[in-house]
């Protein structure tokens, strides 16, 4: 991923940086916490842990690790509650599921917080100790209009109580796993410092059997990062202008670059505001050179495309999202005399282009690679050659127990949450019609970012398909497998509507991914350009659409 910076840095050229996947929910925990890795997720599994709250992670069928770890532990006993505007498979094992509209989880958290805060529930100690502004968010938390915000969550209010009884007999022996999708909003990183104040106002914090599982990667940097500076030798090349990934259809029109160069992502698949990106690759004046291992959307674009080496076909380091740790690849042989890894490929480049690099090519994959291992320490590099991974953390491992946070009074910080985006929510919640929805774009259990193949052909029926609630199908008047024109203002393209019984009244789905085969048209077409505005990653769940029957 990181080697071919080499060569775009000794060049000084624009590369992209960011992403379209956690960025919103990283930036609001660094903001509280000074990092967004705070537990350890094998605390799942502690003794100590009595209940789990699964909030708005699908992880049946995108993270099998903690999806192990969750039901090995319920079938001990532990309770486990699921939050998701989906009624995903984990939820068929819950002991309570609830179910919010699309955008009101920052308003479910806040009615949760004042009924914690009026039933007392609230570890004042924990706060006093080590929480900086505390007694202005509880302030906050006062205000809360109760039946207003009832109104617009859509949950029964007996439900929600339920969950708090909850949260108050395991007081101190909860842990929350937040999923990705719940940030993938304007407000997305905001929306997760909420929910993180339900742990924080509790004291469930620092101690075995509590804490927020987000997002993993923070605990390997003391390790990645040496590995990504030596990979990309970023200090001691020149620096690159460099352009948020989530705006790059409106930098190819404003910048007019002559050549783009795209590996390791698809992004006439997953970027939002495809209508603009597209019209960008399409230019005359740009030339596109694609490297991926199979044709896929943004190959569509490419005035020239190269294959790329499959993964395990060259040696590599593997830094997990979900446990902290690190990994080796040793790369097999590859069939093909010309095959070429990213790095490869990219070194080769430079040296046709007669490129004085000053050593900075001089070695292969394989020879950074080995270099690479000898840079880690004694213990880290014995162990990946011994077993092929290291893990940083052991079961029992409980980070920050000493409740010192690296933030610059060692404390969590909440006093400059901002919640003068709630009147925005609100009116999001709001629609115009009856035909109108919220529209949600989750991941197909088919299909995933990272595909090491091209999808089967029988899967690819369900990117035709916009899924809907059986009561709404009806209401519409519609039939089931009924072709319909879905529209908003970004966008306007037909699919045929299905009935999906895990989906909530006022909600449909259309799957990311591939494109309808019916009119090249995806999920993406809908979503808006506006990115998450703390992380800069992607708003995918904020658009409405509405359909309309095709006479």
């Amino acid at each position: 991923m990181y080697g071919p910076l080499r060569f775009f840095y000794r060049l000084g050229t624009t590369v992209t940086i960011g992403g379209i996947c956690n960025e919103g929910g990283i930036a609001g925990l660094k903001e509280i916490f000074g990092t967004y890795s705070i537990t350890n997720p094998f605390q799942i599994i502690a003794p100590e842990t009595k209940l789990i709250v699964n909030w708005s992670s699908n992880i049946s069928e995108n993270n099998n690790h903690t999806s192990y770890l969750i039901k090995e532990k319920i079938r001990k006993g532990t309770h486990l509650i699921v939050i998701d505007t989906r009624k995903i498979p984990i939820a068929e094992h819950s002991d309570l599921f609830l179910q919010p509209n699309p955008y009101s989880d920052y308003l479910l958290s806040k009615v949760i917080l004042l009924k914690l805060l009026q039933k007392n529930a609230i570890d004042i100690n924990f706060l006093k100790k080590n929480v900086e502004g505390y007694d202005y968010v509880l302030k906050e938390i006062s205000l809360t209009n109760l039946s207003k915000y009832l109104a617009l969550i859509g949950i029964k209010e007996h439900y929600i109580d339920e969950f708090v009884d909850e949260l108050i007999r395991f007081k101190h022996h909860t842990i929350f796993n937040i999923g990705y999708g719940l940030q993938k909003h304007k407000y997305g990183g905001r929306i997760v410092q909420i929910v993180s104040l339900i742990q924080i106002i509790l004291g469930n914090i620092g101690k075995s059997g509590t804490g927020i599982i987000y997002s993993q990667s923070g605990f390997n940097k003391p390790i990645t990062n040496p590995l990504i500076s030596f990979i990309t030798q970023n200090l001691k090349l020149s620096k690159s202008k460099e352009i948020e990934l989530i705006t790059l259809g409106s930098q190819l029109v404003k910048e007019k670059y002559k050549i783009l160069f795209i590996y390791n992502c698809n992004p006439a698949s997953s970027l939002p505001n495809q209508n603009q990106l597209r019209k960008a690759l399409i230019r005359e004046d740009l030339y596109v050179v694609v490297i991926d291992l199979f044709l896929n959307e943004t190959t569509r674009y490419a005035d020239i495309v190269i294959p790329a080496k499959f993964d395990l076909e060259a040696s590599d380091f593997i830094s997990s999202y979900c446990i902290p740790g690190i990994s080796i690849i040793q790369g097999g042989p590859c069939p093909y005399e010309q095959c070429r890894s990213n790095y490869e490929f990219f070194r080769d480049l430079a040296f046709r282009l007669n490129i004085k690099n000053n050593g900075i090519f001089k070695l292969d994959h394989q020879q950074i690679f080995e270099k690479g291992i000898e840079l880690l320490p004694n213990e880290i590099r014995r162990t990946l050659k011994q077993k092929g991974y290291y893990l940083l953390q052991e079961n029992n491992s409980i980070p920050f127990n000493n409740l010192q946070f690296p933030t610059s009074n060692k404390k969590i910080q909440i006093g400059f949450l901002n919640f003068d985006f709630e009147k925005e929510i609100i009116d999001n919640l709001k629609k115009t019609s009856k035909n109108e929805f919220f529209l949600i774009t989750p991941s197909n259990k088919y299909f995933l970012h990272s595909q090491l193949g091209e999808l089967h052909s029988e899967k690819l029926d369900a990117f035709n398909n916009i899924y809907i609630h059986l009561d709404d199908l009806e209401r519409l008047g519609l039939e089931e497998n009924e072709k319909v024109l879905v529209k908003n203002k970004k966008h306007s393209s037909s699919y045929f509507i299905k009935s999906d019984t895990s989906l909530k009244k006022g909600v449909v789905c259309i799957h990311s991914g591939p494109s309808s085969f019916l009119t090249e048209t995806n999920a993406n077409h809908f979503t808006p350009a506006t990115p998450e505005i703390l992380g800069y990653s992607g708003s995918y769940n904020s658009a409405k659409v509405k359909i309309e029957k095709i006479e």
